[in-house]
């Protein structure tokens, strides 16, 4: 075979290479951006242990929480146009926290019953523009009687974004 030939056949080698890891690249990244998008809930059972998968394990027992990879929040306002939801197979309520990476409190709501809302988020201080990841959101959970007897409770790790 010729140098120019074998030239030839390697730069093949190399465009087809190339294209294949690039496509490779884009397929991780598409599905990742479908996976960290869902807004799955997390079953929580008695014990603390969790479990991905709430639609498929149907347990009065077990407590569901909403998963989110990040909220966009109106930069330098403490009144926000966004509410939080108990989802409508809790048996419970839920008090929901927002807290900066720091542990800064920004928000914690009321008693928010299952298949409700939240009122709309008021934050406590303004967020400047920019990006804060590690924030947290804590789902205290209570008991729907008189007592309002605590259950058990969750962290969720999420971006905050202020635009």
């Amino acid at each position: 075979m010729s140098t120019t030939t074998q030239k030839k056949n390697q730069k093949k080698n190399i465009v087809i290479w190339v294209a294949l890891l690039i496509a490779v690249i884009c397929f991780c990244v598409s599905a990742g951006i479908v996976l960290f998008r869902q807004n799955t809930p997390v079953l929580i059972r008695g014990g603390g242990a969790a479990t991905e998968n709430a639609a498929a394990e149907e347990n009065s027992d077990s407590i569901a929480v909403p998963g989110y990879e990040g909220l966009t929040l109106k930069a330098n306002s403490l009144q926000q146009e966004i509410a939080l939801r108990n989802p409508p197979q809790n048996t419970c309520y839920f008090v929901i926290s927002l807290y900066l990476e720091d542990g800064t409190l920004l928000w914690e709501s009321d008693y928010i019953m299952p298949g409700s809302d939240s009122d709309q988020i008021v934050l406590t201080q303004e967020l400047p523009q920019g990006t804060y990841p590690n924030a947290v959101l804590k789902y205290s959970c209570f008991k729907m009687d008189k007592t309002k007897t605590p259950l058990n409770s969750a962290e969720t790790k999420l971006t905050l974004r202020a635009k």
